[in-house]
């Protein structure tokens, strides 16, 4: 039987209170999930003393996870209308058709359909006194041109302050993800934080987002403890 939302937010809260890392998995992104991420990260930043930042990496978190599950929906949808995911032309068509085609009652039922084959999103997150790492990875490789799409995107979104004016200078060649990626740019660059600790990589069978937030001068970022430990 599933769990009331209640039992979900009375779990959560232990798991905070016990641990410093957190993990939730969907396979779309629905009210519900909004409101279970929403307070997942308020838990988290309390317990930091940082409830200021929770507008904000609501805002990130939510958008890097839309984005994992419309990539993988997408792939779904391509291949449900026979279209080559990897060729230019059906890339280009099938796009456009799957932004005319998406609704809430296709996220719903594409949702379902991913369960039954086992892709997912899955949010870490990770965080101590002095930072946040935010984590989306779905279980699924980034096709070569969205990823040269994204990485488009978040050196373009680097020239603006305001999403408003990048979605009236980009609204005829910007896809949702697109949009979404400017915008976590953006709200980055209005925190004063660096751009780097924004990254998208892909490996053979995952793509990882992670946006890392600082909460000291003291925060150590992923990369520098790799290359700490390299030493």
């Amino acid at each position: 039987m599933a769990k009331s939302f209640f039992e979900l937010e009375q779990n959560i809260k232990l798991r905070v209170n016990e641990s410093s890392e957190l993990t939730l998995q969907s396979s779309r992104i629905n009210h519900k999930v909004e409101r279970f991420i929403n307070h997942t990260l308020q838990l988290i930043l309390e317990k930091v003393d940082r409830a200021d930042l929770i507008e904000m990496t609501y805002t990130i978190t939510k958008e890097l996870a839309i984005n994992g599950v419309k990539a993988n929906q997408k792939r779904l949808f391509f291949e449900e209308s026979g279209l080559d995911i990897m060729n230019p032309e059906d890339y280009e068509r099938g796009v456009a058709l799957f932004k005319e085609a998406f609704s809430d009652d296709m996220n719903e039922s594409y949702g379902h359909k991913l369960v039954e084959r086992g892709i997912y999103v899955k949010v870490n997150l990770t965080y101590d006194d002095t930072g946040m790492c935010i984590e989306v990875i779905n279980n699924t490789p980034i096709m070569a041109e969205e990823e040269r799409r994204l990485r488009e995107k978040m050196k373009k979104s680097m020239g603006y302050n305001d999403i408003a004016e990048f979605y009236m200078d980009n609204m005829d060649n910007t896809e949702g993800a697109g949009l979404g990626i400017a915008l976590i740019m953006i709200l980055m660059k209005g925190a004063e934080l660096d751009p780097a600790l924004f990254r998208i990589y892909t490996m053979p069978d995952r793509t990882v987002a992670r946006v890392e937030i600082p909460f000291t001068e003291d925060y150590v970022s992923k990369r520098d403890q790799k290359q700490a430990s390299a030493h």
